[in-house]
C-alpha cells in the first residue's frame, strides 16, 4: 500500500485550518479517555496470560500516558467484538452518557467490509458519533482501521479497508479532528502479518497479537501527545484504488492530508506507472490536492504512485505505490485474478484463497471461477497454469 502528491490552497486557508486542527489536540488536562469501537478495542488476540482488564490498547495506553505527563489519566476500554458502525450507533449515546469523559478515540468499521456496508455508510455513522460526542463535550480522535490479514474472508487484498480508510482520513481532516493512522503505521512495519498480528487460524479479519497492541498503543500516544511521527497520507483519491473500466482519459486526483507539521509541497511528486509525471499540486499546510491529466489516453493497469515528506525536523517521509485501476476495454489473460496484467503467483496465492467454493459461499471469488461454472476447482486450476509467467498483450 502506498501513496501519491498533492498541495497549496492559500496561506490564509492554511493558517486557518491548522488553527482548527490545534484546537482538536486533547488537552494536557485531559485525563478522562474513552475507547470506543469494536473487537480490536475490545483486545481479542491479544496475550491471554494477561488479565482481562489488560487487554487490547487501551490499558497500554493509559500506562503510556502516566508515564508521559498525565498521572492521573485513566484510558476506558468500550470495545465490543462483531460490532459495525451501524450497532456502534445505537450504543455511543449510552456509553458517553456512562463514562462522561473528554476524549473519544474512535475505531470503528473493519466489521462493516466483512459485513459489505457501503462505505459512505460507514464514514456518515463514523461522523455521526463523533458529532453526537462533541455534542456531550468531548474531544474526537478518528483512528484508521489496521491491515487485513492475507486469510480475510473478505477484502484479503486490503482494497476496501484502504479506500474506507482514506475515507476516514478524510473526514478527520474536514472536521478539524485529530487522527490516529494504525493503517499507515502497521502498513509500514517489516513482516507485519507474522510479528504483529494474532496467528489463530479461526481469525477472518486481522487483529493484533501482544506486539500489535503494543505498537497500537504507541501510535495512539504519539497523536495524543503531540508527537509527528507519520508523513502525508491520501485522503481520497479518483480514480479509486481497485476501479475497473476507468475511462482513458480520466483526470488523477490525491487529497493529501498532514495531521502534524504540514505537508512539504516542494518535495512532493506523483508517478504514473513508475515515471514521475508533471502534476499540478495546490494547497498548503494540512491539506494539499494533486491533479495530473494525461497528454496521451491512459491505458491497462495504471499504478500511481507518491513520494511526499512533511516539515517536521526530521522530516518523515513517504514513497510508493497509492492506487492501482483498470482502464475500460483492457483484456487480461484467464488466470489474471488480481488484474495486475500478469498471471503469477499472487493470482495463484488468490486461486487458493478460493479454491474448493461455490457461488454463494463466502470464499467464492468469481475472478477465480475461470470456466465460469459456479465453482472453482481443477479445470480453473488448469486455466491458470496454462498462462503461469505470461502477461496481457
Amino acid at each position: 500500500m502506498t501513496m501519491a502528491t498533492r498541495l497549496r490552497p492559500a496561506l490564509l486557508a492554511a493558517a486557518v485550518t491548522s488553527c482548527l486542527l490545534a484546537t482538536a489536540a486533547p488537552p494536557a488536562s485531559a485525563q478522562h479517555y474513552v475507547a470506543f469501537g469494536d473487537s480490536i478495542t475490545e483486545g481479542e488476540g491479544d496475550d491471554e496470560s494477561r488479565p482481562e482488564e489488560e487487554l487490547g490498547y487501551p490499558p497500554r495506553l493509559q500506562s503510556l500516558l502516566r508515564d508521559n505527563g498525565q498521572p492521573e489519566a485513566v484510558v476506558v476500554n468500550r470495545g465490543v467484538g462483531g460490532e459495525n458502525t451501524a450497532e456502534g450507533m445505537s450504543r455511543i449515546n449510552e456509553v458517553l452518557d456512562e463514562e462522561d469523559g473528554d476524549v473519544l478515540l474512535l475505531m470503528e468499521g473493519t466489521n462493516d467490509i466483512t459485513n459489505r456496508l457501503s462505505r459512505e455508510t460507514t464514514t456518515f455513522n463514523l461522523g455521526e458519533m463523533a458529532r453526537r460526542a462533541e455534542n456531550r463535550g468531548y474531544q474526537v480522535v478518528h483512528a484508521t482501521l489496521i491491515p487485513r490479514i492475507p486469510a480475510a474472508n473478505v477484502d484479503s487484498e486490503n482494497v476496501l479497508n484502504q479506500n474506507l480508510n482514506q475515507e476516514i482520513r478524510d473526514l478527520a481532516g474536514r472536521s478539524g479532528r485529530r487522527l490516529v493512522d494504525n493503517f499507515y503505521v502497521f502498513g509500514a512495519l517489516p513482516d507485519v502479518f507474522a510479528t504483529h498480528y494474532w496467528t489463530n487460524p479461526i481469525d477472518r479479519v486481522g487483529h493484533p497479537n501482544a506486539t500489535g497492541y503494543d505498537e497500537m498503543a504507541d501510535a495512539f500516544l504519539d497523536v495524543l501527545t503531540g508527537t509527528d511521527s507519520v508523513p502525508p497520507v491520501p485522503g481520497l483519491i479518483s480514480p479509486e484504488h481497485g476501479a475497473v473500466r476507468v475511462p482513458a482519459g480520466s483526470e488523477v486526483r490525491i487529497d493529501l492530508w498532514d495531521f502534524g507539521a504540514g505537508v512539504d509541497v516542494a518535495n512532493t511528486s506523483l508517478t504514473v506507472d513508475g515515471d514521475e509525471v508533471e502534476a499540478q499540486i495546490t494547497g498548503a499546510g494540512d491539506r494539499a490536492q494533486i491533479f495530473f491529466t494525461s497528454a496521451e489516453p491512459l491505458s491497462g493497469v495504471v499504478t500511481v504512485g507518491l513520494s511526499t515528506r512533511d516539515l517536521a525536523t526530521p522530516a518523515n517521509a513517504f514513497e510508493g505505490d497509492v492506487a492501482r485501476f483498470v482502464i475500460a476495454g483492457t483484456t487480461f489473460l484467464p488466470g489474471d485474478i488480481d488484474l495486475s496484467g500478469r498471471v503469477d503467483g499472487a493470482d495463484l496465492v488468490e486461486f487458493g484463497r478460493a479454491f474448493g467454493a461455490v457461488q454463494g459461499t463466502g470464499r467464492y471469488n468469481a475472478r477465480a471461477d475461470l470456466d465460469e461454472d459456479g465453482d472453482v476447482d481443477g479445470e480453473d486450476l488448469a486455466m491458470l497454469a496454462a498462462n503461469f509467467g505470461r502477461s496481457s498483450g
